[in-house]
């Protein structure tokens, strides 16, 4: 690709970058180290070859929009190990672009199924992004789901169904997930998630190593091993938290 062809390609991502860094809290990132999340435009051009930047800034343009217009209140904005992943995956594949086209299709339609769009209405995308969904579904039998990944199409499939699962629940009004009266966020947590508590939360947790998935970084190594639920239930009491 020539030079003005990789600058069309990233061009809608610092478009999203300008928008994410506009929210209320701007672009912030769990990274110790920086106060800032690293640009989508920034991910996609150090790790794509330029044959493959279009594909990985289009996935990259889309998830990230999904996230933005079903989880207007998210305050956190790690991408890095995300793509890192699904670039890795998509290059392991017999089509990169097929495989990156199948990802962002189920990806986006979790951030509706999950956000404010649908009856669900998680105020946050983070635990799908930190690795709190994965862990807790590897937990349940860390044999049969050996060696798959947070963002693997075999998880990304699970989780899709667990919405499915959830919506039955919701429409059954469940004791967990009941229906909701008003315009309300849902919490089936014990723990308060309003916007300067989960990010407390979430530093609190990156300070201490409490993080499944360390989304900021490409090198990260996803970490199933520990009940990272309880963890989180205990440091959230420690901060005054609870409900």
């Amino acid at each position: 690709m020539t030079v003005p062809a990789v600058e069309q390609a990233v061009a809608p991502l610092s478009a999203i970058d300008a928008r994410i860094a506009s929210t209320p809290r701007g672009a912030l990132t769990l990274d110790p180290g920086r106060s800032r999340a690293t640009p989508l435009s920034g991910i996609v051009s150090m790790l794509a070859e330029p044959s493959e930047l279009p594909h990985l800034a289009a996935l990259a343009s889309a998830v990230a929009e999904a996230q933005l217009e079903s989880f207007p209140e998210n305050v956190l904005w790690d991408f890095d190990f995300f793509l890192g992943s699904i670039h890795e995956q998509a290059r392991e594949a017999s089509s990169y672009s097929d495989h990156l086209s199948r990802v962002t299709e189920i990806t986006v339609g979790l951030m509706r199924l999950y956000g404010q769009q649908s009856t669900i209405r998680f105020r946050y995308v983070h635990d799908f992004m930190y690795g709190f969904d994965w862990a807790r579904w590897v937990r349940r039998d860390p044999n049969a789901e050996a060696g798959i990944g947070p963002f693997s199409l075999q998880f990304l499939k699970q989780i899709e169904t667990r919405g499915r699962d959830i919506l039955t629940l919701i429409e059954s009004d469940d004791t967990l997930y009941p229906k909701l009266s008003g315009s309300g966020s849902r919490n089936p947590f014990s723990f308060s998630r309003d916007p300067e508590e989960e990010l407390l939360l979430y530093r609190r947790l990156a300070e201490r190593g409490c993080i499944p998935v360390e989304a900021w970084r490409l090198g990260a190594e996803p970490d199933a091993s520990r009940d990272f639920d309880a963890l989180r239930e205990q440091v959230a009491e420690s901060l005054g938290l609870a409900r």
